[in-house]
């Protein structure tokens, strides 16, 4: 009996020994196709960041057409470096020979890449090839399709290697017969990354193993072979090893099998059952991870796919329509900047919680990332995606307690209504985020359905993004001024706007191109572009006041008061001369950090204007903290003088209040004698507008300035003169 109890036990041992080598294997297993997982989409992810930059018409004439270096050097070589995280970058010709080499912030020898390029030339050739079949099928291209990315081992180094065409943004263009330039950037990945992808699916450190080190016995790796199958290097961790775990925890009831071999089984069982339970929940919760959103749990852009393409096979076998609608919560980069990134993801997942509650239990809401949410509307037509539409509108407008305040709430949806099943889940999102944009660009807080027309419109407004980006690049915007009187007509000061000409669309009203600055960046050139002509216009006119605007991204931006010293000393002008105009908008945040900026400035000597005033967030509070030197009263109320009462009354309390505060006041948009005339009696004495003159170049000042600085008033010009469109900020 105790013999047959040894040799139970022994097999008992023995079998669970094994099936714990074999469980340790499959989590290893899982864990090496995860990380293999995680790098493709790292790589695939850092390669994708090239196409804003591939895709663009200037790239094709600085490469193919006529090759720039310094173009190259600033746009592939630095731009790559600085903002796409790539430090090694090659430029290929149309024959896939290096042309430029760029390392760490200088140029290289193209030669000392050739193993790069030889590695990286099966990239380069797919896409070319994928490239020329589109073109021979006269099928668009796009981002998605003009990057590759992959992991490669170099001299026993890990590198992430993207690689992009340099193809021209518009489909129609001529440039299109040139053969593509190719650019290739290589990252190493580094330890502190290998630390992220390790938390991400939670595994141990990964470390690097170059050839000649020894793997750990036991050891998880993912490694990268040569043509040859020689490895060249690899990424090794310690996997979790649940059987050991579970062995270990079982031996000592195992050893106890002489008491009874009944016990044991229970034992045994009970354990086992547990080891299943947790290998089934870390499949789980990583095939969880993998499908949805960590922020909010909702899905993310891959389980959506997959849940619009089962939607429309549905449509296929029963016809109706399924909506998609793109949701946008509006000025969310706002929250960002002033309440940090958690009061973000704090909203974020407030205003999940608000639209899950809101669809039917058949409908999807995911999460694509950012502050963007698109749901799948099944079974519906245009009535119920409206009405649904409508809901959410409502349901997330409003004010939200959030741990570190309140802020006020709103969002933008588009809608596309799909008829056909046939259409990708890429096709049906892109509609959605058109329509989206028109609801943002009239307006925000409201809805909009996609129609065919809005292709047109995102081509122009690339076309003019484009333009604008070139003008600034090369300081084309030309800066006006319109004189500011009192009401004898002597100047007693000038404001500075901008004009803009599109080379081949003519004259583009501010009220565009301002707002489009602000969309893509450009606020902080174009304003120290005027900022600078402004000051160095403002020589020609000793003792005249030149009035700038500023607008709140500039605001915004640390090193906005050294940037404004360093053009004072650049155009050797002073600061007494210069009025900086700001609006409501600037101090809606009412922080510490705009209260000192703005003491700066009046230190300096800045003379400080509150542009707009009654038509935004006007506050005693404002003029009362803030060093506010002159008020002015914004057209609005100035076109009703004579029409509306309470324009003029409104006007007197501004005057009132002006003086109350000993604060200097001038009104704008002035047209009319009328006007004038009113302006006078309530006691406004600086008035600015076309009765006097309308926007003119330096020139023009030159003239008015030799004439005593005095001008006569234009009735005619009144009823002539085109109305400016009134915006925020104004250039």
């Amino acid at each position: 009996m105790a013999l047959i109890v040894v040799v139970a036990v022994c097999a008992l041992v023995g079998s669970l020994w094994v099936w714990a080598e074999q469980a340790d294997k499959m989590s290893r297993i899982r864990e090496e196709k995860l990380v293999m997982l995680g790098l493709d989409q790292m790589a695939d992810d850092h390669a994708q960041l090239m196409t804003p930059i591939t895709i663009w018409g200037d790239a094709v004439k600085k490469t193919s057409v006529k090759y720039d270096e310094e173009w190259v050097f600033n746009n592939i070589g630095k731009y790559f470096e600085n903002f796409l995280n790539f430090e090694s970058n090659l430029l290929l010709n149309s024959n896939d020979e290096p042309v430029f080499a760029y390392r760490k912030g200088h140029k290289a020898d193209p030669a000392e890449f050739a193993d790069m390029a030889a590695q990286t030339s099966s990239l380069v050739k797919t896409l070319r090839a994928d490239f020329n079949e589109r073109r021979l099928h006269n099928t668009p291209y796009n981002t998605d399709s003009n990057h590759l990315g992959k992991l490669m081992a170099i001299n026993g180094r890990i590198y992430i290697v993207g690689a992009s065409l340099l193809l021209p943004d518009d489909q129609t263009s001529p440039l299109l017969k040139y053969t593509p330039f190719a650019a290739v950037g290589t990252h190493e990945l580094s330890s502190e990354e290998l630390i992220v992808l390790s938390q991400r699916y939670m595994v141990s450190n990964i470390t690097l193993l170059r050839p000649g080190q020894i793997k750990a016995p036991g050891s998880a790796a993912v490694a990268f072979r040569d043509d040859n199958g020689k490895v060249l290097a690899e990424l090794t961790w310690m996997p979790d090893t649940p059987g050991r775990t579970l062995f270990i925890r079982t031996l000592g009831p195992v050893l106890m099998i002489s008491l009874g071999l009944g016990l044991i089984a229970i034992v045994l069982l009970h354990q086992s059952q547990r080891a299943a339970q947790g290998l089934i929940a870390s499949e789980a919760k990583a095939k969880h991870m993998a499908l949805h959103d960590s922020l909010t749990g909702l899905p993310n852009r891959t389980l959506f796919a997959d849940r619009l393409k089962q939607a429309n096979e549905r449509l296929k076998r029963q016809g109706g329509n399924v909506a998609v609608m793109c949701i946008g919560l509006d000025r969310f980069k706002d929250v960002n900047d002033t309440l940090g990134h958690l009061a973000g993801d704090e909203l974020i997942r407030k205003n999940a919680q608000k639209i899950s509650g809101m669809i039917r239990s058949g409908d999807t809401l995911a999460r694509l990332g950012g502050d963007e949410f698109v749901i799948i509307q099944t079974d519906t037509d245009g009535s119920s995606a409206a009405s649904l539409a409508k809901r959410v509108l409502e349901g997330l407008t409003g004010t939200v307690s959030l741990e570190s305040g309140q802020v006020f709430s709103s969002c933008s949806i588009g809608v596309t209504l799909l008829h056909d099943g046939d259409i990708e889940p890429a096709e049906a999102l892109r509609q959605a985020d058109l329509a989206l944009y028109r609801a943002k660009d009239s307006g925000r807080g409201q809805y909009a359905f996609f129609e065919i027309e809005m292709d047109a419109t995102i081509k122009l407004r690339k076309t003019l993004e484009t333009g604008l980006r070139e003008a600034v690049h090369v300081e084309d915007i030309e800066v006006v001024y319109q004189p500011q009187v009192d009401h004898f007509g002597h100047i007693v000061g000038v404001e500075a706007l901008c004009r803009w000409t599109h080379p081949t669309r003519g004259p583009v009203s501010p009220a565009y191109f301002i707002p489009l600055a602000e969309e893509c960046g450009l606020m902080n050139e174009l304003g120290t572009l005027v900022m600078r002509r402004a000051m160095q216009d403002s020589h020609r006119w000793p003792g005249l006041k030149v009035a700038v605007n500023v607008s709140a991204t500039q605001m915004r931006c640390n090193t906005f008061v050294s940037h404004i010293k360093d053009l004072l000393q650049e155009t050797g002008t002073s600061a007494q001369q210069i009025e900086i105009e700001i609006t409501e908008g600037v101090l809606l945040n009412d922080d510490n950090s705009t209260q000192m900026i703005l003491r700066d400035l009046r230190h300096m000597g800045f003379t400080i204007a509150l542009d707009d005033f009654g038509t935004g967030y006007s506050s005693l509070g404002y003029l009362s903290r803030y060093p506010v030197d002159k008020i002015k009263i914004d057209r609005s109320f100035v076109s009703n003088l004579g029409v509306d009462p309470e324009a003029e009354a409104v006007i007197r309390a501004i005057v009132k209040l002006s003086k109350a505060l000993n604060l200097n006041i001038i009104a704008e948009g002035v047209e009319t004698r009328a006007q004038k005339n009113i302006l006078r009696q309530t006691g406004c004495n600086i008035i600015q507008g076309y009765l006097f003159s309308k926007p003119v170049a330096p020139a023009a000042i030159d003239e008015m300035m030799k004439k005593e600085r005095k001008l006569v008033m234009d009735d005619e010009a009144v009823y002539v003169a085109p109305k400016i469109v009134k915006m925020t900020p104004r250039m």
